[in-house]
């Protein structure tokens, strides 16, 4: 997609922070951009392009004089409520016809109707109003870093090119805001020394932004993956190319942007991060950076006076928030925005052994819950109660994308629920992590490939919801013996029943103690139904409000390895599970732990050192690399209770399995 005309001219910036001036190619789209705040009603829009043709010269002037009373807003360090207050007034005595007939010049597209409006909400009223988000990850950010070959652009990694069907499924799924990560490596050329943004790359990126701001979402533009890719190993200078470079591009985004509405934020770069130096140097760095990202947008004319800015901390690590807080309250801007990512705790996050939410991950007897009470705490304290919001620009679990082998699904849905309730008890914007693994992008019917994570995370827009306290699945080697409990935690609602089944009949309900009793005879019916071992049956639990929770029923057998040989490379075990599921694996050298991360944690990553799959367990060469000469005992834990041990013979690079 190319403009239709193009305008090339000089354009000097000063900053005070930057301290030197830039020559950048400013680029000026002829053709105006639709940019409507909401959606309005058809009927309204018909209505009001009716009275416009005879009220467009009110309109014209209404919205020249709330152009100049904003300039002369944004050129007062005053952030106070006088101006608004005045601005309140001028709309009152505006005419029911004037304020249609801009209702109209807007839903028709005139740009002029977007430029240069008062931004009246802080920043915390702005997080909360962004509520629960959105990442478009994986598209506009995806990047092929070997500059030899062609750039595939937002295809790049996989993912389909965005749709405007795309972004309204995302509305339509409950979400108030969506973050569009972009690349801006290969997607510039340089002249005379300076980086010239690609036009049709910023034509069509902007294309994705108003189609979000037509759906009435609040767009988080951002700065993705040059953080890592050329800006981390910038070494402090402001003459060097990086910190050039940073500039330049950003000085020409905020230019194309500077038009769009207040719905529109921009974070000035994704999960910083720099090379070498002490902590204290990488952090001035970083505040380098954000400044300079600052003083492009200030500077930059239209709405970009007052627009949101979102800035991150160092690696958007929540416990390196303090120096982040300094520099805001240095800049003393009330249309700032602190931004952090939040996994959780990595042994959980990611499987490396810990499998519950509610698990001990060590002595001291913390839990992936309490870690994210402790995460949601410190933002809070830190930033809000200093009336600066925040957002969580990325959560999620760091294993989603390996499959339902990686982490246990319950658990997994249960760090969703918990980590939502706490954004709303403290006022944060969640924004869900989806690189093309959660909402399905390419059948085209944009629906959750994980249902029950959909389900968990719409629930959790609305408030909290029920599910069992232990693991989602119950184990059954033989049949039932005695009828089944399942406590529940009810998070504040009330248990509804199990569909399909009869209260007295299939199961009984104390209320007193929330917990669900399954009869045995219901449980043995099923079980003798079902010959083949696996899942043999499956409770949905209902409650008064939030997701349903279904509880499996699975037939289990003694877990099998059969010998294998092969090298370092990689190693595939023939196994048969006999129904069961992998919870953890622990290596040892002698008494010793060994494998990756072994000198201070005792399982291996699942998904990283191993992988689960059907009917076989693959040893993964980053296992090899980091585990000892000899003999290795690998001891295998399942979810039933059981524990296998398989003997590894490692010796160069030939290995060999021989199970217990």
């Amino acid at each position: 997609m190319k403009p239709e005309t193009v305008k090339k001219e000089s354009k000097e910036i000063w900053t005070s922070r930057i301290g030197k001036k830039t020559q950048t190619g400013e680029k000026t789209i002829g053709k105006e951009n639709k940019v409507m705040r909401k959606s309005k009603p058809i009927a309204s829009i018909l209505c009001a392009a009716i009275l416009a043709v005879s009220a467009l010269s009110a309109c014209s002037s209404a919205v020249s004089e709330n152009a100049q009373e904003t300039s002369s807003q944004a050129e007062s360090a005053d952030f106070g409520e006088e101006g608004a207050g005045a601005n309140d007034a001028q709309e009152r005595e505006k005419s029911q016809e004037e304020k249609e007939a801009e209702n109209a010049a807007d839903s028709a597209g005139d740009a002029s109707a977007g430029k240069n409006q008062p931004f009246t909400l802080t920043s915390r009223e702005y997080a909360e109003a962004m509520g629960h988000g959105w990442n478009l990850g994986n598209s506009f950010d995806g990047v092929d870093t070997d500059e030899s070959k062609e750039d595939k652009g937002e295809t790049e990694w996989g993912n389909p090119a965005v749709t405007r069907e795309l972004i309204h499924a995302i509305k339509e799924q409950g979400f108030d805001s969506i973050r569009i990560p972009m690349t801006f490596f290969k997607r510039y050329t340089v002249e005379d020394g300076n980086y010239v943004a690609d036009e049709e790359w910023l034509v069509r990126y902007k294309e994705v932004v108003d189609w979000a701001v037509e759906e009435g979402l609040y767009v988080m533009v951002n700065i993705h993956h040059d953080s890592w890719i050329w800006l981390k190993y910038w070494d402090g200078d402001k003459e060097s190319d990086e910190y050039l470079r940073f500039v330049q591009l950003w000085e020409q985004l905020a230019d194309y942007l500077k038009d769009e509405p207040e719905q529109v934020c921009f974070e000035t770069i994704n999960e910083p991060d720099f090379e070498g130096e002490s902590d204290e140097e990488k952090q001035e760095k970083l505040d380098a950076i954000n400044l300079a990202a600052y003083d492009v947008i200030r500077a930059s004319g239209g709405n970009n006076a007052e627009r949101m800015i979102v800035i991150p901390t160092m690696n958007t690590n929540h416990e390196k928030s303090e120096p982040l807080l300094k520099l805001i309250q240095e800049l003393d801007d009330r249309h700032i925005i602190a931004t952090v990512h939040y996994y959780g705790e990595w042994v959980f996050s990611a499987n490396l052994g810990i499998t519950g939410f509610d698990e001990a991950m060590d002595d001291d007897g913390k839990t992936a819950r309490t870690a994210a009470d402790s995460a949601m705490e410190t933002v809070y304290q830190t930033f809000i109660q200093n009336d600066i919001g925040v957002v969580i620009g990325e959560y999620g679990v760091l294993g989603y994308d390996q499959g339902e082998k990686c982490n246990q699904p319950g658990e997994e849905l249960k760090y969703y629920e918990y980590v939502n309730e706490l954004a709303a008890k403290y006022g944060l914007c969640l924004m869900f992590w989806d690189n093309g693994s959660g909402i399905d992008r390419v059948s085209g019917n944009y629906n959750w490939k994980k249902p029950q994570v959909g389900e968990m995370l719409k629930a959790s827009m609305e408030g909290r919801s029920s599910y069992a306290t232990e693991l989602d699945t119950l184990y059954f080697a033989e049949e039932a013996e005695e009828d089944v409990p399942v406590a529940l935690t009810l998070n504040g609602n009330t248990f509804s029943g199990i569909e399909g089944l009869t209260e007295g009949e299939e199961y009984s309900y104390d209320e007193s103690t929330a917990t669900v009793t399954i009869n045995k005879d219901y449980i043995n019916k099923l079980y003798a139904e079902s010959s083949k071992e696996g899942r043999f049956g499956e409770l949905v639990f209902t409650f008064s409000s939030g997701a349903d929770w279904t509880e499996k029923l699975v037939r289990f057998g003694t877990p099998e390895f059969k010998e294998a040989s092969g090298t370092t490379e990689g190693l595939t075990v023939p196994a048969d599970y006999h129904g069961t599921d992998i919870r953890r694996i622990s290596a040892f050298s002698g008494e010793k732990h060994t494998g990756p991360q072994s000198s201070w944690w005792k399982y291996l990553q699942n998904s990283e050192a191993f992988d689960v799959k059907e009917d076989a367990l693959v040893l993964n060469n980053s296992f090899f690399n980091e585990c000892a000469e000899g003999e290795i005992k690998l001891v295998i834990e399942f979810f039933d209770g059981q524990t296998k041990e398989v003997w590894l013979t490692k010796n160069g690079n030939k290995v060999s399995v021989k199970p217990e």
